[in-house]
């Protein structure tokens, strides 16, 4: 029996199969090695300048998926988030004192609003180099948005430049919004030894099972009911055939 991966998030479910198990390597502190973490035979300070770029953009894509799925877990739910831009009236280009002024932003949201709200937010850096913010929020007040351009409360809050609010559909095509940003903030020198993302504690994240046990039968019969929306089959280097699908298990 193979190694199995699932990840539920949203009204989503990633379903992994594999032909092997995990292969487990002695000696070393990573002690799980698979077909997508293949380093090359003289180890990481071999690989030449194109292969470390082109592991930057590997790692860059899975933790932009990684993110989608924090986001997408939060969708699809009957309270529908805002989005909201914050950028600079200054040219503001420090990203460490950004995320301090993001917090303090927060900080006045929960002492008007309460501590219910809970939000996702990436940086990115505009042409001019000044920091901007991208923020999905959930549970404010839905007053704000149809205040906001008369009262601009959150624009007062913020006290920093400009505050952009809009109104959302809640539709996962938003994580693929989001996560178009994130990747972008992965690969960026500027973010270096910083947070591509941050989030607040109530954030809800994916659930992932993996191993090897026999709850994926059972699995199999429960996903009959339902049409994957993606399946694909594939070759891996250290673990056999893969066999990848995607369902949505609710509409």
């Amino acid at each position: 029996m193979g190694y199995h991966k699932i990840i539920i998030y949203g009204n989503y479910l990633e379903f992994y199969e594999y032909e092997r198990d995990i292969v487990i390597l002695g000696g070393r502190n990573r002690s799980r090695y698979s077909d997508s973490e293949d380093l090359g035979s003289g180890g990481k300070n071999s690989l030449s300048g194109q292969e470390k770029l082109g592991k930057r953009q590997d790692n860059a894509r899975r933790a932009s998926m990684a993110f989608r799925r924090v986001v997408a877990s939060n969708l699809g739910g009957s309270t529908r988030p805002l989005l909201i831009t914050l950028t600079y009236g200054d040219n503001f280009t420090e990203l460490k004192g950004a995320y301090k002024h993001f917090s303090s932003f927060i900080q006045s949201l929960r002492y008007k609003y309460g501590k219910t709200f809970k939000y996702v937010c990436v940086p990115e850096f505009q042409k001019r180099g000044a920091v901007h913010f991208h923020t999905l929020m959930w549970g404010l007040p839905f007053e704000i948005f149809l205040q906001e351009r008369k009262t601009r409360t959150l624009a007062r809050l913020w006290g920093r430049g400009f505050l952009y609010l809009k109104e959302t559909d809640g539709d996962n095509k938003l994580s693929f919004y989001l996560s178009k940003y994130m990747a972008k903030a992965f690969l960026d020198p500027r973010l270096k030894n910083q947070k591509c993302y941050v989030a607040s504690r109530n954030i809800l994240r994916p659930i992932v099972w993996s191993g090897v046990a026999p709850v994926w039968p059972f699995l199999d019969d429960y996903l009959m009911d339902f049409t994957p929306i993606e399946d694909r089959i594939y070759d891996t280097k250290w673990m056999g055939k893969g066999r990848f699908r995607l369902f949505k298990t609710s509409n």
